[in-house]
């Protein structure tokens, strides 16, 4: 808070809801904080004779999440979905029922309250027939442009030695 250096470790402390890390000086400002120590892993984990008759699961079988990584949602997909719905004429409560959605997501999605999930921007451009993503090209460094419109905050810095550090 003092803004000095901290020697040695520094103190938990919790003031108004924030819990910061502050010197010793600081410290009387705020409530100390005591966390709980760990239990060792041997201790937490349940061996199959410990009572339990069901074998335990390996998660190697569930599938890997696949994402798009390709594809990014339009920043208008709220207003093309609304847009869809009202010219085919169907109501929130409609389109909930065919599509499985809730209507309190749906009602998210077109505010833009909400990002839709992989999930539901597959089953929203499959019911209305429309394309809410875009393709994604990765620019590689080779392929991105030069100039002064193109140059990041990197290419701008030069950072300057003190004097006393070149003698």
């Amino acid at each position: 808070m003092c803004g000095r250096e901290i020697f040695g470790r520094p103190i938990s402390i919790k003031i108004e809801g924030a819990e910061l890390s502050v010197c010793p000086g600081c410290a009387k400002h705020g409530k100390k904080v005591v966390k709980p120590k760990p239990k060792p892993a041997a201790s937490r984990m349940r061996t199959p004779t410990q009572g339990s008759s069901t074998p335990s699961r390996t998660f190697s079988s569930r599938r890997p999440r696949v994402t798009r990584a390709d594809k990014q949602l339009v920043s208008d997909f709220n207003e093309r979905i609304r847009l869809q719905r009202q010219k085919m004429k169907l109501s929130q409560k409609d389109v909930s029922f065919q599509t499985k959605i809730s209507i309190s997501e749906l009602q998210s999605i077109e505010t833009g309250k909400m990002r839709p999930s992989d999930n539901l921007i597959e089953r929203l451009e499959k019911f209305f027939e429309i394309k809410i993503t875009e393709e994604v090209v990765a620019v590689g460094k080779k392929d991105q442009q030069k100039g002064p419109a193109f140059q990041t905050l990197g290419d701008i810095v030069v950072i300057k030695k003190n004097n006393e550090d070149e003698e």
